[in-house]
């Protein structure tokens, strides 16, 4: 992906591998959020920007939870993963 404060509502991205930052000594990444990456970049699949948050490009993505709903998680996309 190209700088992420270029993408606009409708562009797709697709994610590779965790941010890079979180390499960083001392940065700290709550669990639910870390799970979260692991589960769109397992999935390789594309996801459209759907809204700009505070000038930050946000995606949706749905998982099939263990009770067979689809549950919504929502993520700003500010990184170079």
């Amino acid at each position: 992906m190209g700088d992420w404060r270029s993408l606009k509502v409708g562009d797709r991205i697709r994610f590779r591998r965790l941010p890079s930052e979180w390499q960083q000594p001392g940065f700290v990444v709550p669990s639910e959020t870390v799970e979260l990456y692991h589960r769109l970049i397992q999935c390789r699949r594309s996801f459209r920007v759907r809204w700009i948050q505070h000038g930050r490009p946000m995606i949706r993505a749905g998982f099939r939870g263990a009770n067979g709903r689809i549950q919504w998680e929502c993520l700003a996309v500010d990184d170079d993963a």
